[in-house]
């Protein structure tokens, strides 16, 4: 009388488990899968990084053309008696003389080169996350699959001390040790389970869409393309920055050709009773106690600023580039040497402790401890994928390649 309760507990208990184990989506249809490019063309089109990087590009241009002729708009007044027996119109257009308008003019054009270099980066990154969390993402499934498999397995494993123990060809121990295999195999999927939720989650935040793990394909390298093809010579970085640089460079000369502000020419049309008086004007102004000390000491600033940031950049950036390069190398000969077959060998491993139990050639002491080193080396494949994958998208954005962007170019 006392085994009945567990046999039933054991039914419920497997019925449970495949009801919750078989992946559905919410709305009971199948969600359309989402390629690793179809993930970065999402991520790129609604990113605020990337916006905010084209709505920067925008206003550089902007700035840029602005200051293609001249810095300041002619400006017109006038006045007039009540009777029109005396008024005066003018009309001056400032004119820099110090060669202002050329150094703003060099700022902007190099403000625009940075702000796209900026904008290419931008991009790489975004598309270079996208891709992580989509590795993520997988190998969170992956990790999955196999605590289903190991809770499977346990479930299994429990059933059949369960039957051995009624009639009497299993211990009590058995009994119990089977049962907390089972329900540490639980746990693990449970927590397998929250760290794939997170992950999807995560995946959903740069696409924008829901996602589901029926949306991902199995194999995370397919998210990681190899850096083959043309090599960029410089990174975008460097050039935004060397770009940032010239443009702090003219800026610095602007504000120190701003000692002496521009002169207005013009002309004058005046009428006193009813005599007409045509003449030019010309407006200054001295630079006697304001000589533009607060935008010439700023913009010197800045520039010391852009200096340091170059080199911060410059150094960074070769320093990933050899050592994203050395990464690559040893995870992809590691992964030549594990072969393409290590989860096949991880299931017939796990098949034959299963019927080593079954045929009474294992205890069940030691096919949980060689269950639980299986499933660990299962895990591990998994993990080791997604690494290899995560070493190859670390260098494609170390050389700012274009295989980040998939097709979106």
């Amino acid at each position: 009388m006392h085994t009945y309760p567990l046999v039933v507990w054991r039914c419920v208990a497997l019925a449970t488990f495949t009801l919750f184990a078989v992946p559905a989506s919410a709305d009971g249809t199948d969600a359309s899968p989402l390629s690793p490019d179809q993930a970065v063309e999402l991520a790129l089109s609604v990113h605020p990084d990337v916006r905010e990087a084209e709505a920067a590009l925008a206003t550089a241009r902007a700035a840029r053309s602005a200051s293609a002729l001249l810095l300041g708009n002619p400006e017109a007044a006038g006045w007039s008696t009540p009777d029109g027996s005396r008024a005066e119109l003018s009309a001056m257009q400032p004119i820099s003389l110090s060669g202002e308008g050329w150094h703003a003019r060099r700022a902007a054009s190099a403000s625009v080169t940075a702000t796209s270099a900026h904008l290419t980066r931008a991009r790489r990154q975004v598309a270079a996350d996208t891709r992580r969390a989509y590795i993520s993402a997988t190998v969170a499934v992956g990790l999955v699959h196999v605590a289903r498999d190991g809770a499977a397995l346990a479930g299994r494993l429990h059933f059949a001390v369960t039957r051995k123990y009624e009639e009497g060809e299993a211990s009590a121990l058995d009994l119990r040790l089977a049962r907390l295999a089972e329900t540490r195999a639980a746990t693990d999927l449970l927590m397998a389970r929250r760290s794939e939720a997170e992950a999807l989650r995560d995946l959903a935040s740069w696409t924008l869409r829901p996602m589901a793990l029926e949306d991902l394909e199995e194999d995370p390298l397919a998210a990681a393309p190899k850096a083959d093809g043309a090599i960029p010579t410089e990174r975008a970085d460097v050039e935004a920055a060397t770009a940032d640089l010239a443009a702090a460079r003219a800026e610095l000369a602007r504000q120190r050709a701003a000692t002496f502000a521009p002169v207005s020419l013009g002309a004058t049309v005046a009428i006193e009773d009813q005599t007409t008086f045509v003449g030019p004007a010309v407006t200054a102004t001295i630079p006697l106690f304001n000589r533009n000390q607060v935008g010439t000491r700023a913009a010197k600033g800045a520039w010391q600023v852009a200096q340091s940031r170059l080199a911060r950049v410059t150094a960074r950036s070769t320093t990933e580039q050899r050592t994203a390069r050395q990464r690559v190398d040893e995870a992809e000969q590691l992964a030549d040497a594990l072969g393409d077959d290590a989860l096949a060998e991880a299931r017939a491993a796990l098949a034959s402790i299963e019927a080593g139990v079954l045929a009474g050639e294992l205890d069940l002491l030691t096919a949980i401890l060689l269950q639980s080193q299986v499933l660990d080396g299962q895990s591990a494949i998994v993990t080791h994928q997604g690494l290899v994958a995560e070493a190859r998208i670390d260098l494609l954005l170390a050389l700012d390649h274009n295989a980040l962007l998939g097709g979106v170019q």
